[in-house]
């Protein structure tokens, strides 16, 4: 299936579904949307930050914060969860805790699910989505230029929290 034309789950500015479509008119028409944000640290509490792919059509070649990725209309968010995380790190996790949080900017508007796990940074595999990764501080991680802003946003967040 092509990247464009994955369903996505839609939802409505209060978190609710209403409906999905292809991810290539949620991204023209900025639509509100569900994804998927994982933190991943080691047990020194470094944060496993990925360089996107080239060809990624937000923040190509940008460093994320946290693996993750839209949710699909069939699914839950604990599926969409385990299901980014492994697709982009190899991680296989199961999820019973998240928390939400809203982001927006003149890119997208995303209801967002964050948590978090803890891996060994030799478990985790490069994918097609990322070519790089690197095991940071979280205060460097933050302060990494080129980093996308929604999973900026989502540590910051993590961080703030109880969670």
């Amino acid at each position: 299936m092509r990247v464009d034309s994955e369903p996505v789950l839609l939802v409505s500015r209060h978190n609710h579904p209403r409906g999905s479509c292809q991810r290539g008119r949620m991204q023209r028409q900025r639509l509100v949307h569900r994804a998927s944000y994982v933190v991943v640290q080691d047990l020194a509490g470094r944060v496993c930050v990925q360089k996107r792919a080239a060809d990624k059509h937000f923040y190509p070649g940008g460093w994320d914060l946290a693996a993750g990725g839209v949710m699909r209309p069939d699914e839950s968010v604990a599926q969409g969860l385990s299901r980014e995380l492994y697709e982009e790190l190899g991680l296989q996790r199961q999820f019973s805790r998240w928390q939400w949080f809203w982001f927006a900017n003149p890119h997208h508007q995303v209801w967002g699910a964050l948590s978090s796990t803890v891996a060994c940074p030799d478990s985790v595999s490069l994918s097609d989505e990322v070519v790089a990764v690197q095991w940071l501080p979280v205060r460097q991680a933050l302060a990494l230029p080129g980093t996308t802003p929604d999973t900026r946003h989502a540590l910051s967040l993590l961080l703030s929290s109880s969670f």
